[in-house]
């Protein structure tokens, strides 16, 4: 049995939200969280022919503090929703509006996510494979490392179309990022869509 764990930027993850919402006229398709570690462990599998043992899900997200007219609320209950209902390991940044300075980006999000695969992929023993659901070339360096320490990689990224490709053309052009073909989330929207039941509650 092969392990893997799964590291997703959920900063990047929240910019293709609007290309998934809109897919085929999708207006009611909502991300199903839970889903999502399922899906990439059955492609995985396919891949391999092994079963897969997805030991970990990691979600690195910002939370904007200190904006004016801000209320974070929701942010809070969606990373609790996370950690609670589908599991996620969560690691969330601070994006703090009181000393911002114009024009800069902060990287704590994309360093946080390196640092936390590479000293995972130091203990031996933890994970076999590194699933990273991203499309920016910040973690090009980190792949490369994690290939090195002979770890295998895998990408799990949107295709796009019609203009829109979110990931960088260098994760797709080099050979020798990724041990697997990629698993893109506009293939399998089907399967990754929420679907609401109606519950009764009963009052005592």
């Amino acid at each position: 049995m092969m392990k893997a764990m799964l590291f997703i930027d959920g900063s990047w993850l929240y910019h293709v939200r609007p290309y998934l919402l809109n897919l085929d006229g999708r207006t009611d398709f909502e991300l199903d969280y839970k889903a999502l570690p399922d899906m990439v462990k059955a492609h995985l599998e396919r891949q391999t022919g092994m079963p897969i043992d997805l030991v970990r899900t990691y979600y690195f997200g910002t939370i904007a503090v200190n904006k004016p007219g801000h209320d974070n609320v929701r942010e809070r209950q969606f990373y609790e929703m996370l950690n609670k209902r589908c599991q996620y390991h969560t690691e969330i940044y601070e994006n703090d509006f009181r000393n911002k300075e114009t024009g800069r980006r902060e990287n704590c999000l994309e360093v946080g996510l390196a640092a936390t695969a590479l000293t995972h992929a130091f203990q031996p023993g933890v994970f076999d494979v590194a699933c990273v659901l991203a499309g920016d070339v910040d973690y090009v360096p980190m792949l490369h490392h994690l290939r090195q320490m002979g770890k295998r990689t895998m990408l799990v990224a949107v295709k796009g179309s019609n203009g829109f490709y979110p990931v960088h053309p260098r994760m797709h052009e080099e050979g020798n990022l990724f041990d697997f073909p990629p698993v893109f989330l506009d293939e399998n929207l089907d399967r990754l869509h929420y679907q609401r039941t109606e519950q009764m509650r009963v009052c005592d």
